[in-house]
């Protein structure tokens, strides 16, 4: 059922926003790297990526591969970087923090009460926490005591942001970024912070079933995970506009691009 309407949805492009388009231009793709979740870290100016091992690894922004370390998680579905190092999760409600090298900050334990299907998880510069579930398609803002400060199901936005994956937020703009699947649109939402729609950016032409989305704010490079389609693509974006008075903390300037 969520494929056909996909296709539908597909069928239905030019009624999508148009009033105002993010650009998103192709720079390179990375063959043969599942990528289901990516993080940016300004602190060691590289891209965290989960593929839904036991394993993370931290990419230069170019993508070269500069270490990989077991979590002790049988599987990460999900990540996102922190000031003293990265939160992962397994997708079934369980979190742990690990430091740059992977080792163990505390004993895992659950964010909130409400999430268990955690398909995409972002640290925002408040510290509260951006996630997107697929069943139902949700995205949500979690505070650090785990209480819901926002919840917004993608059935209701136009148009349906049917399998949301990955999520990412521009401190610039102030805007959310959001991929969805190839259940989905396989496409990446731009969306306001109250979640209204600005743009959605078609993404079949890069790879099949997106599923993690990172920003290197500094220079508006954007990184795509796609998961059955095993690529890394990278990409110059230019948001479609600012929705937000004063941009957001996003951490130390990268030594290098």
């Amino acid at each position: 059922m969520k494929l056909r309407l996909a296709a539908l949805l597909l069928a239905s492009a030019p009624l999508w926003p148009t009033q105002s388009r993010a650009e998103i231009f192709h720079r390179e793709t990375i063959s043969n790297f599942r990528a289901v979740s990516i993080a940016y870290d300004a602190l060691v100016c590289g891209i965290w990526v989960a593929n839904e091992s036991n394993e993370v690894v931290l990419l230069s922004t170019f993508g070269k591969e500069l270490r990989r370390f077991d979590t002790g998680m049988r599987s990460v579905r999900s990540l996102t970087v922190e000031s003293d190092g990265l939160l992962i999760a397994n997708g079934w409600g369980e979190f742990r923090r690990v430091t740059r090298d992977g080792r163990a900050i505390e004993e895992p334990f659950q964010l909130s009460e409400t999430l268990f299907d955690t398909e995409g998880l972002h640290r925002d510069a408040d510290e509260s926490f951006l996630v997107v579930q697929d069943d139902p398609s949700r995205l949500l803002r979690i505070a650090p005591d785990g209480s819901v400060l926002m919840e917004l199901f993608g059935d209701n936005f136009a148009p349906p942001m049917i399998e949301p994956q990955g999520v990412t937020r521009d401190p610039y703009s102030g805007n959310i970024l959001v991929v969805d699947d190839n259940e989905g649109l396989n496409s990446l939402f731009e969306l306001a912070p109250d979640g209204r729609v600005l743009s959605v950016s078609p993404l079949s032409a890069f790879g099949r079933d997106a599923e993690g989305v990172a920003l290197q704010p500094e220079t508006g490079t954007l990184y795509v995970g796609f998961d059955s389609g095993a690529a890394l693509a990278i990409f110059d974006w230019i948001p479609s506009e600012i929705t937000i008075d004063t941009p957001l903390e996003r951490g130390p300037n990268c030594a290098y691009s």
